[in-house]
């Protein structure tokens, strides 16, 4: 565990960078299973300001192009993964080299309609800021969207100490690189998601328990019957009254 400010996983994610932004989109947990069902949440993006929250290689920063999103707004603490988004959506999105657990002032006030992060916030031991940051620079009637790990899937997978509260903890990644990369993380019990959310000033619309796309099923039957039993992420939705 870091015992400075430097963000937990930002020395994992310069080493999964490349591989990473190569193969997500083909791993079940992230093609098949959380990409769609955040991009469902999203809904219709057309026209609208949106922030993309630890936006890594650009895979929510090119669907919000290709759907029509009328400013781009993204930001990862990796330096590697900024690079590769850069490439990615040249001019069309503004991006920046910024940490969630930090004040973000390059956000302007009531500024954007949704505010999206995917499996980013989960790096943040304490959400406080992040949702405060969030909280101010949407429109009243704006949403956040975001997506984290599932307390049974991280439960099952983090092997946290204790189902309640939050945790520390680290797990082994492979598939990416061709050495086994270690990622730290929190463990996060259901209420300490909801209830900072709630106390930043959100109110909340609709909570998703993912499941696989049927596209998985011929791709990976095991792991497809398996994460339509048991959920590996949650989206949650909400909106800034």
């Amino acid at each position: 565990m870091t015992t400075d400010n430097t963000p937990i996983a930002l020395a994992a994610y310069e080493r999964l960078a490349k591989g990473y932004a190569a193969k997500a989109e083909t791993k079940a947990e992230n093609g098949f299973i959380e990409h769609p069902a955040i991009r469902a949440a999203m809904g219709d993006v057309s026209g609208l300001r949106v922030a993309d929250a630890g936006c890594g290689p650009g895979f929510t920063l090119a669907h919000l192009m290709a759907q029509g999103a009328a400013e781009i707004v993204g930001f990862d603490v990796s330096p590697a993964m900024i690079e590769i988004a850069r490439a990615c959506v040249g001019a069309r999105a503004t991006l920046h080299l910024a940490d969630l657990a930090e004040p973000l002032p390059f956000l302007p006030d009531a500024h954007f309609d949704l505010v999206t992060s995917s499996l980013a916030i989960d790096y943040v031991r304490d959400w406080t800021t992040p949702l405060a940051e969030f909280y101010r620079s949407l429109k009243a009637g704006g949403r956040l969207v975001f997506s984290v790990q599932h307390p049974l899937g991280s439960y099952e997978w983090l092997k946290p100490p204790s189902a309640f509260g939050v945790h520390y903890c680290e797990a082994e990644w492979t598939g990416f690189t061709d050495e086994p990369v270690t990622v730290p993380d929190y463990y996060r019990s259901f209420d300490e998601m909801i209830n900072p959310l709630l106390a930043a000033g959100f109110r909340l619309q609709r909570l998703t328990d993912t499941k696989p796309i049927s596209a998985l099923r011929e791709r990976d039957p095991e792991k497809y019957e398996r994460t339509s039993r048991f959920p590996t992420f949650m989206v949650i939705e909400a909106v800034k009254p």
